[in-house]
């Protein structure tokens, strides 16, 4: 008879997440695949190996992707969108870095008349002058507007004060940027950058033979534009010598708070192992951030600190909007907690917890076809080993206080960081 008293014996677990299936077209453009039973949508990516790392001009990458969709061909813009609306298809384009995306999902049994649209678009775009001028003003429009609001005043601050003016992470777009732009910026980007030798392609979702041939038929047999993989350059980091930045803004009723530092690179050793501190410190609800500053003395709404990845080198950030005259306070109240973490070992209750939501995470946000995409995306991008979901769970389940603790005092100084405060 079972013994109800007696708990059950805890079964050790291992994670192992799916992997894509790659290989390479006769043109070189490398496939991953990561199939989906069950369900009739298909997802590819067409992933550029450039961005705003590589543009002369700022603006120029973002502007050369949004406009792929303006026009191709004999196509126009107004018939693109209708004929991916009447195929209930959906298209998103960004940039990063360095890297520009084109993805477009839509039902399998459109999938030859969608990926021939997108074939036109990324082949033959015409970037037609009216259109451009036209999404130009519209998007400084909305600049203008967003550098009135005290969260984007201090995110730009913040990177010129990390990186310096000169780099690409520190540089930042100006009103005059929209009117220095030309479509001649844009095919240059264009020619240079995009083509079969700079494209890598993930497939994802309801996946077939029929469908890994129609890729290949449009963009494996042969090679297509001219584009090359954007180099790598070297930009200097200059941060800013003076630590503290107070901007004032009229009209503000509350404090955007940004505190921020460079870390190590993505591949150091420390990196996983500082993403269980980050998680301890403010990266979940049950935060001691949030728990401190938010539930016991009620200065903020909400606050957070993470670590942005996008470049290889990690960036640590606190973020906050907070009641104005409360500013010194939640700054010191953060600087605190950064200490409690150097001064006192984490209890294992506290850090048990921790753990458990963050594997609980980690398997909710890789549990599909599309999540492991961007993952595995994520992780050519910077340059990462396919394990490294695997190694980010490994690391959260075997850190411990002693070295939690040495992390904090290795790379949690309040000294070291860049505080921004936009406030009334």
């Amino acid at each position: 008879m079972l013994d109800r008293t007696v708990p059950p014996t805890v079964q050790g677990m291992s994670f192992a997440f799916r992997k894509p299936k790659s290989l390479k077209f006769v043109n070189g453009v490398p496939l991953h695949v990561i199939e989906a039973v069950g369900q009739e949508v298909v997802r590819v990516d067409f992933v550029f190996s450039a961005g705003q790392w590589h543009q002369t001009q700022r603006l120029q990458a973002l502007f050369t992707c949004r406009m792929l969709r303006e026009g191709c061909g004999e196509y126009s813009s107004a018939i693109l969108a209708e004929r991916l609306d009447y195929y209930g298809a959906w298209l998103e384009l960004s940039v990063a870095m360095n890297r520009t995306f084109v993805t477009l999902y839509t039902l399998k049994k459109f999938f030859s008349e969608t990926l021939s649209l997108v074939q036109c678009m990324l082949l033959d775009p015409v970037f037609p002058e009216e259109q451009f001028r036209t999404i130009c003003a519209n998007n400084k429009a909305q600049y203008m507007i967003n550098i009135q609001k005290g969260d984007v005043l201090a995110m730009r601050k913040l990177r010129r004060c990390l990186y310096g003016d000169c780099h690409p992470c520190g540089s930042q777009t100006e009103a005059d940027d929209y009117d220095r732009l030309h479509t001649g910026h844009l095919r240059e980007f264009y020619d240079k950058h995009f083509g079969s030798r700079s494209c890598s392609i993930y497939l994802s979702g309801s996946v077939d033979d029929t469908v890994v041939a129609q890729v290949e038929s449009l963009f494996g047999k042969t090679e297509w534009g001219s584009g090359v993989p954007g180099k790598h350059r070297d930009y200097e980091i200059v941060p800013d010598c003076e630590k503290k930045h107070t901007i004032l803004q009229a009209g503000a009723v509350q404090s955007s708070i940004r505190m921020g530092a460079l870390l190590m690179d993505i591949k150091d050793e420390d990196y996983l192992h500082m993403r269980v501190l980050n998680t301890l410190l403010g990266g979940y609800f049950g935060s001691r951030l949030m728990r401190n500053i938010r539930e016991e003395k009620g200065y903020t709404y909400h606050i957070a600190s993470d670590l942005i990845t996008n470049t290889s080198q990690v960036m640590f950030m606190v973020s906050s909007e907070a009641l104005s005259d409360k500013t010194n306070e939640v700054v010191e109240e953060v600087c605190r907690e950064m200490h409690r973490l150097q001064d006192e070992e984490v209890s294992e209750e506290e850090l048990c917890l921790v753990r458990n939501y963050m594997v609980g995470e980690i398997c909710r946000n890789y549990e599909g076809a599309f999540s492991l995409t961007d993952a595995y995306i994520f992780m050519e991008h910077l340059g990462l080993s396919q394990t490294h979901v695997e190694d980010m769970v490994e690391a959260v389940r075997g850190t411990n206080a002693a070295r939690l603790q040495q992390l904090a005092q290795r790379y949690l100084n309040p000294d070291s960081l860049h505080t921004v405060v936009v406030c009334p």
